[in-house]
């Protein structure tokens, strides 16, 4: 239903927009979490998990639909690698996507996405929305395609 409201442009009542919701977490810091939440705009249900420990005791007990890590802000806690695989054995039909700048070794199953790329973010994680009318050329182009944007082409995706 809410999926319908919003292609017609009608505003989604917070309730609905809740309940159909994709579950993410943000996994970083502060600024990790409120990058991720701009980029996707209110009414979006996110979990921050300021370390992954933390991030894959959520992922064990609860998992999201949807894991963003800021590779540059966990590095030095984990190997990113083996934090992607441990949160896709929770949830191996998530969408995962890493926020780096720096072309890295991920997992197929992992998107790569600029850490301050806010509208590839959004486009990737919610293509309805970044294809609503009203919304800028270059945002719909990238959320209607079924092709993904060329930093996840190297990197795959678990869609």
């Amino acid at each position: 239903m809410a999926e319908f409201l919003r292609a017609w442009g009608y505003s989604v009542p917070r309730e609905l927009a809740k309940a159909s919701s994709k579950s993410m977490m943000a996994i970083g810091t502060k600024d990790t979490m409120a990058h991720v939440a701009r980029s996707l705009g209110e009414g979006v249900p996110i979990r921050h998990a300021s370390h992954p420990y933390d991030a894959l005791i959520f992922a064990g007990a609860d998992p999201a639909d949807v894991y963003i890590v800021d590779v540059r802000a966990v590095s030095s806690d984990v190997d990113v690698t083996s934090l992607f695989e441990a949160l896709h054995r929770a949830n191996s039909q998530g969408t995962f996507v890493a926020l780096s700048d720096e072309p890295i070794n991920l997992p197929s199953f992992v998107g790569r996405i600029g850490r301050n790329d806010a509208q590839q973010l959004k486009a990737f994680l919610m293509p309805e929305a970044a294809a609503q009318p009203g919304a800028p050329l270059q945002a719909a182009a990238g959320g209607a395609s079924e092709e993904p944007p060329r930093s996840l082409a190297a990197g795959g995706s678990s869609r």
